[in-house]
């Protein structure tokens, strides 16, 4: 009965939508870059996201398209892996997983914005996003974990 009530608090608590929600910034971006990336043409937006010199550079080398193009695959199959994670919430494995790629992601973002190969809406801002949603899978973890231990009688 314990178990079930705590399931259901899970369930309606604030990190209910915790997953789905870290679906929403690759889930969309991903997909999208992976068609600009196969038709190898520039999106009409880049110049918000990126110098001009970085998405010349990507779409003049076949190279640097191949590694973009698993990124962005890569990263869609995380978002997909944190919807799994919204209707399947023991897969605490996945969890441990995806928030090392977050803080990872998070890292080479900032890089790659000090590097000045994006601009700061991806390199801080995205950094930002990757880093929290890191945080609150570690929150999430940290209170299931409290919530599975022994209560002291």
């Amino acid at each position: 009965a314990a178990q079930a009530a705590d399931q259901r608090e899970e369930r309606t608590g604030a990190m209910r939508w915790l997953y789905a929600s870290a679906f929403f910034p690759w889930g969309v971006l991903a997909p999208l870059n992976v068609i600009k990336l196969l038709l190898n043409t520039v999106s009409p937006t880049a110049h918000l996201w990126v110098p001009k010199e970085s998405e010349q550079c990507q779409a003049g080398c076949g190279i640097a398209r191949m590694w973009a193009t698993l990124f962005w695959c890569g990263q869609f199959i995380w978002a997909l892996a944190y919807v799994y994670v919204h209707y399947n919430r023991e897969q605490v494995g996945l969890v441990y997983f995806g928030g090392a790629c977050k803080l990872l992601v998070g890292a080479l973002l900032l890089k790659a914005y000090l590097s000045s190969v994006v601009h700061w809406p991806i390199g801080l801002c995205g950094a930002l996003i990757e880093w929290g949603f890191a945080a609150l899978f570690a929150l999430d973890m940290r209170r299931r974990h409290a919530a599975s231990a022994p209560k002291a009688k």
